[in-house]
């Protein structure tokens, strides 16, 4: 077992990202940002609260744009996941794989996706609602569950889940603190926007399909740097080969 290094993960993704730019970019821009933004432009409006509206009516409003938002939401979740496993199948599989070879890849793994995205959803979002940290404990343990299908480790879920709690065994909460870390500095960063964002005016107009634009590359942007890291801990991980579980 070997102690997890946040500095050296950093590294290590900042590395990637330099790596394959363009061919990533790519991949994140068709499957993440052209989505989002569409998704901006003529997706459903939130329903804005009334003034000095009760507890009960802002859950009621809350439910309401939930269900709206619920069949463009899945479809959005499934296009990053798919986007996620391409861009990490460039940077982790053998020298020479192409975009199309690992969009292929990518997709033939979909039934996979779905399971790990069920699996981990469920249990993380329990343990968070029953307490917030089992819930960032779990994200830490299955960090490298990306990397390890994308390697071609495993076409398994339950086994790539498996050999993902292996890897990260005496490592859960650094690996969990640096994911932690990532996501408040481009929630810090997604807020700013947002409120710069409001000043070019509300749907529709011109200053609204820009700002949604910006917000929508940030977004892409913010998503690569969640893959290089995720990338990133699974290739530090993987140097402790350890046992492959449930297989």
């Amino acid at each position: 077992m070997i102690k997890f290094d946040m500095n050296a993960a950093w590294s290590d993704a900042m590395l990637l990202l330099r790596g394959d730019t363009a061919l990533t970019s790519a991949i994140v821009g068709v499957l993440i940002l052209l989505p989002t933004l569409a998704y901006a432009l003529i997706g459903p409006i939130p329903v804005e609260p009334p003034p000095n509206a009760s507890l009960s009516e802002l859950i009621a409003i809350m439910q309401a744009d939930m269900v709206k938002m619920l069949p463009i939401a899945i479809p959005l979740a499934l296009l990053s996941a798919v986007a996620a496993l391409a861009v990490m199948r460039l940077w982790l599989a053998p020298a020479g794989t192409s975009v199309s070879d690992a969009l292929a890849f990518s997709a033939a793994m979909i039934p996979v996706l779905l399971v790990v995205f069920v699996l981990q959803t469920v249990a993380t979002s329990l343990a968070l609602v029953a307490f917030v940290l089992p819930g960032l404990y779990l994200m830490g343990r299955w960090a490298p569950t990306f990397g390890l299908l994308a390697a071609g480790d495993t076409r398994n879920p339950v086994a790539a889940l498996g050999t993902s709690w292996a890897m990260t065994k005496g490592n859960g909460w650094r690996i969990a603190l640096m994911l932690v870390l990532v996501q408040v500095v481009i929630i810090i960063l997604s807020q700013l926007l947002s409120g710069i964002g409001g000043i070019f005016g509300a749907r529709p107009s011109v200053g609204h399909a820009v700002a949604s634009l910006i917000s929508a590359g940030f977004g892409a942007g913010a998503a690569l740097v969640g893959f290089a890291v995720s990338a990133a801990i699974y290739r530090q991980l993987a140097q402790t080969n350890v046992a492959r579980t449930f297989e």
